[in-house]
């Protein structure tokens, strides 16, 4: 089910109720999660819980045996379950990919396979609690988590309804202790959690779901574009995505806040990055941070001088881009941006960890044009279309009023004015410091605002697709 579906909101209250009923039960607070988490997942198609089923059981079991001593037992018992999650992952998600991708490297010479296309769907979330599953093994045979005994403790941890289908994805050093410890209801945690669903319904419903129309009018139909709607394309995809995902994000944070269970931030304002790799700091960060920690690292992150710092870069983006779908469009656009961050290894230049200040609006901007114009890979359906996309911004006319102005003035240019101005906050209406009349006239104003402003169609988050 869909978090910003009528059915989620019926949904959420009653396992919020449930759940509360069992305290100081922590065995049936775990259960009774782990039976909503597989009902929630289970809305979309029953068939795959089996999947999950199987990672959770083989990487709890595979825990028991993997040691921190990198003995070439540890070693064999974590590569099987990588082989395990890994295959599931590459046969729902890369297979036709891949072999696609074969058949057209020996068609180049003089090859002619005419291989069947098997008729695979892709399941909901599966790239996101896969990793989630592997970074439980990698820790466990690094020392960095104990293996845990609490089989229904684990089950939650990979299966936890709010992030199960596009995260954050979690640690298990951070988000697996907190099932195995009773918990108290927090009533200040729960008005913040109930705050940060209500903005990523905004987010999600007023912002991202109507500029959905704008992207597909102007981003799928570019030989009747000119290149400056080409770029205006861009901006307003980006603003969509980032709208889309951080929505999510937001929701999922918010409602795991409701069980007292606190989810690292995913996003930190990325649009007033900067630099490109300050964007790529506050950008989808449960993903980037794993991607170093799992895959960076392992490579020698930047122990080995310069070039292989480079090489280890670009390694990892292409990877992300991977991860993100099976296809080159993908492997694109993640290579491209690796490569806008080779510069950043050969500059001395600390990375900004304060926020954007008003002198900094030039390069946020610029940053964010950088950033929105390799989104074009991203949405591209194919590589035909990415092409014909990138022939109209060389050669057709920038000086053209673009298509979609007026998604700037209703939707973005309001979005990001009341971002900025909440920017040191995790969210923009996170504390409210106001008399009661002037913070419930913001709720009911931001519930009209969904209610006659939100798109009428039922959009799928884009990240549902990874």
């Amino acid at each position: 089910m869909q978090f910003d579906s009528y059915i989620y909101a019926l949904f959420l209250p009653l396992v919020f109720a449930g759940y509360w009923i069992l305290r100081n039960k922590l065995l049936w607070q775990n259960l009774f999660l782990l039976a909503a988490s597989y009902i929630f997942y289970g809305w979309w198609d029953w068939r795959f819980l089996g999947l999950i089923v199987i990672t959770s059981a083989t990487t709890f079991l595979s825990g028991f045996v993997i040691k921190n001593d990198h003995s070439w037992r540890s070693k064999a018992w974590l590569a099987l379950n990588l082989i395990i999650n890994l295959g599931i992952l590459a046969t729902f998600k890369y297979f036709n990919f891949f072999k696609d991708s074969f058949a057209d490297f020996l068609r180049l010479f003089g090859g002619n396979p005419d291989w069947p296309t098997l008729g695979i769907l892709l399941p909901v979330g599966i790239s996101f609690y896969t990793l989630q599953a592997i970074s439980y093994s990698f820790d466990v045979y690094n020392g960095k988590a104990q293996p845990t005994r609490n089989v229904v403790a684990f089950f939650v941890y990979i299966a936890f309804f709010p992030q199960l289908v596009a995260g954050p994805i979690e640690r298990a050093r951070n988000l697996l202790p907190q099932f195995l410890k009773t918990k108290s209801f927090d009533y200040y945690n729960a008005v913040i959690g109930m705050r940060q669903i209500l903005w990523g319904l905004v987010k999600k419903l007023v912002i991202a779901d109507n500029l959905a129309g704008y992207v597909d009018n102007l981003l799928y139909h570019p030989s009747v574009m000119s290149a400056s709607s080409i770029i205006m394309a861009a901006i307003i995809s980006a603003f969509q995505i980032y709208a889309d995902f951080s929505g999510y994000s937001d929701i999922a944070i918010g409602s795991a806040r409701l069980f007292n269970i606190k989810l690292k931030p995913n996003f930190n304002y990325p649009f007033f990055s900067r630099n490109m790799k300050e964007l790529w700091q506050r950008w989808h960060i449960s993903l980037m941070t794993w991607l170093r920690e799992y895959i960076y690292f392992p490579l020698g992150g930047a122990l080995h001088g310069k070039w292989l710092t480079c090489l280890n870069i670009l390694i990892v983006f292409a990877i992300s881009g991977l991860w993100h779908g099976a296809d080159w469009t993908f492997v694109i656009w993640g290579t491209i941006n690796g490569f806008i961050l080779l510069p950043f290894v050969f500059l001395k230049k600390k990375s900004n960890t304060d926020h954007a200040k008003l002198r900094d609006i030039p390069m946020c901007l610029l940053t964010f044009l950088i950033f929105a114009l390799t989104s074009l890979s991203f949405r591209s359906p194919n590589i035909a279309h990415l092409q014909e996309c990138i022939n109209i911004l060389i050669h057709g006319s920038h000086i053209t009023m673009p298509m979609g102005f007026s998604a700037i003035f209703y939707y973005i240019l309001p979005f990001v004015i009341v971002e900025w101005l909440g920017r040191k906050r995790e969210f923009p209406i996170m504390t409210l410091k106001m008399p009661t009349i002037a913070r419930w006239a913001i709720y009911w104003g931001l519930l009209f605002l969904i209610a006659f402003y939100g798109a009428k169609a039922d959009i799928q988050y884009i990240y549902f697709q990874f």
